[in-house]
């Protein structure tokens, strides 16, 4: 567990470091111990981050950028599920400007399937052809709410 101490920053190892070490030995090795460190490097990293403007804006910046990046992803998701639903060919536009389109899986099932075996198979691609995406989304939004809440979280552990 000792080599969770290295998530630390270096000005703050240089400081505590050693002795952080000889208790982290003496613990015993829980996943308790291991969550406390990771959020003690969290809080160390975020103080650090507070006594320098340039890095501050960047944090701030780069956080922006993974909330944006994030919900781009959730809104690419959110259109494939919404192509997944019909079976004719679905376009995403903007004015002139075609930026996809869907197709839905049971045309390309009937295109490759001979008509008495239509039914059955729609019946089970539709059932599971929506499961990737859903996970997808779900995991996508969570991480949103996470990156979205970790600037609160930090501050009120303080």
């Amino acid at each position: 567990m000792s080599w969770l101490v290295r998530l630390y920053p270096r000005s703050w190892r240089r400081r505590y470091g050693a002795e952080m070490e000889d208790l982290v030995q003496v613990m015993p090795g829980r996943l308790s111990v291991a969550l406390d460190l990771l959020i003690g490097a969290a809080i160390a990293y975020r103080d650090v981050i507070r006594r320098d403007r340039v890095l501050s804006a960047a944090g701030a910046f780069l956080h922006g950028v993974c909330v944006a990046v994030l919900l781009q992803a959730i809104a690419f998701v959110t259109l494939i599920l919404a192509g997944q639903g019909s079976s004719d060919p679905t376009d995403f536009r903007l004015g002139p400007v075609v930026f996809a389109t869907m197709v839905g899986l049971p045309q390309v099932i009937y295109a490759q399937l001979g008509e008495s075996l239509q039914a059955q198979a729609s019946i089970q691609v539709l059932s599971r052809a929506w499961w990737p995406e859903a996970v997808l989304l779900t995991l996508l939004v969570f991480a949103l709410a996470i990156v979205i809440a970790t600037p609160r979280l930090l501050r009120r552990l303080r």
